[in-house]
């Protein structure tokens, strides 16, 4: 390469250089100055990781998924500079659901963390707590009516209705914790992997209302979901975590049949990848 090549080829790189900074600079700025509340369905294959970010700054982090996988998209939704969670709600102890968790205690600032007090044998639920530990994060045990609050955005547990405190289920989603959250007019329900069981008893309990967005519990398994449940809550838009090809052949095909019955949209992160909905004080969109 000659001289005047060289020189013509480093003003491009430069140009690029600081074409990406303004770039990223002005969706940083637009992130900042941002009115709208966005949950962020977050890709992390076969499991459950779900961000919510508040107009000022302020992340909840719903369970982490099967791996670190939830670092890489955390980066996308959040600034390069926040290294901060103000809230994390691990639903239940499965590896799906925790070991994303983890990771994301190794690398973030977390203020808070919300879960079941049920408890788990495995190397990552013994890790888990080691690092709760090591890092002198308070843990809140999740009760029904458990309120949680950020400014516009305010959280309450429905579920689960048993004290699991020191207690190891037989199966670890009866003790999926279930959140209920309001922004303005709008309303999301989380459900972990909660089962019939639950989403009956919150049923019974006089805790399930209409939600505009629904998180599907259990990667869209035929444990849970129930067309009782589905027309008590009457979502106008249902989200599906779960990861391509899994060997758990999910979502089950009846389940998908009875959102389509219930004229139901679904978003799925194994068609979509991760998915971002916007959400202001009398709408959302996505």
């Amino acid at each position: 390469m000659n001289k005047a090549k060289a020189v013509q080829f480093s003003l491009i790189i430069i140009l690029l250089s600081l074409f990406a900074y303004v770039f990223s600079h002005q969706s940083y700025q637009a992130y900042e100055h941002s009115d709208s509340l966005k949950i962020w369905i977050l890709d992390v294959g076969q499991g459950d990781s779900i961000l919510i970010d508040t107009p000022q700054e302020q992340q909840i982090l719903i369970d982490g998924g099967p791996d670190g996988s939830v670092l890489t998209e955390l980066q996308k939704a959040m600034p390069a500079t926040d290294k901060e969670i103000n809230l994390i709600i691990s639903t239940h102890n499965d590896a799906d659901h925790l070991s994303g968790i983890n990771s994301v205690l190794e690398h973030y600032k977390v203020d808070k963390i919300i879960d079941s007090g049920a408890t788990n044998t495995t190397a990552t639920y013994k890790k888990f707590l080691q690092l709760v530990s090591d890092n002198n994060i308070p843990v809140e045990v999740a009760r029904i009516g458990t309120a949680i609050n950020f400014g516009e955005l305010k959280g309450v547990v429905i579920s689960p209705s048993k004290n699991y405190i020191g207690v190891q289920p037989q199966e670890q989603n009866i003790a999926s914790v279930v959140t209920f959250w309001q922004y303005g007019q709008e309303t999301f329900l989380e459900e972990g992997d909660a089962q019939a069981q639950q989403e009956a008893e919150m049923m019974n309990n006089g805790l399930v209302r209409h939600a505009d967005i629904l998180k599907v519990a259990h990667h869209g398994s035929a444990t849970s979901s129930t067309e009782d449940f589905l027309k008590a809550l009457s979502p106008k838009l249902a989200v599906i975590s779960v990861g391509k090809n899994n060997k758990y052949n999910l979502p089950n095909p009846g389940v998908i049949e009875r959102f389509k019955y219930l004229n139901i949209p679904i978003l799925r992160t194994d068609e979509k990848g991760t998915i971002e909905i916007s959400v202001f004080l009398d709408h959302f969109s996505y």
